[in-house]
């Protein structure tokens, strides 16, 4: 893994190239603050949990909530070295899929799951 890539590559990405969808921009305003210690985890592979390159929801919940069954996150680098691991009942993977990355450079893609947050968007 090449943790130096993968921090510049997130240091990079602003705001305004992320999904403006009303269920990601959910998860980006919680994620860190709800998941501290997964944010933590993937910030030592120089990941930014704020910024993830998908995320699969589901629809809210009558109360208020809404899961992701996976958001997925570039990593530069060769998977050799990575190992699946559990923090706080999230687990942290290797995608099996994932959308076409357009990164000719040597990556993976990683993903965590589950994931549930608060709906603070109202209604779809």
């Amino acid at each position: 893994m090449d943790i130096k890539k993968t921090q510049d590559y997130y240091g990079s990405l602003g705001y305004d190239e992320l999904c403006s969808c009303a269920y990601c921009q959910n998860y980006i305003r919680q994620i860190q603050c709800e998941y501290p210690l997964v944010a933590e985890y993937l910030q030592e592979f120089g990941i930014n949990i704020k910024k993830p390159f998908e995320t699969m929801p589901l629809e809210p919940t009558e109360d208020g909530y809404i899961e992701y069954i996976a958001a997925q996150y570039i990593v530069y680098g060769e998977q050799a070295k990575f190992e699946k691991k559990t923090v706080n009942s999230v687990n942290i993977d290797i995608a099996d899929c994932h959308p076409a990355t357009r990164i000719e450079e040597p990556h993976f893609v990683i993903e965590i799951y589950p994931i549930r947050l608060k709906w603070i968007f109202g209604e779809l």
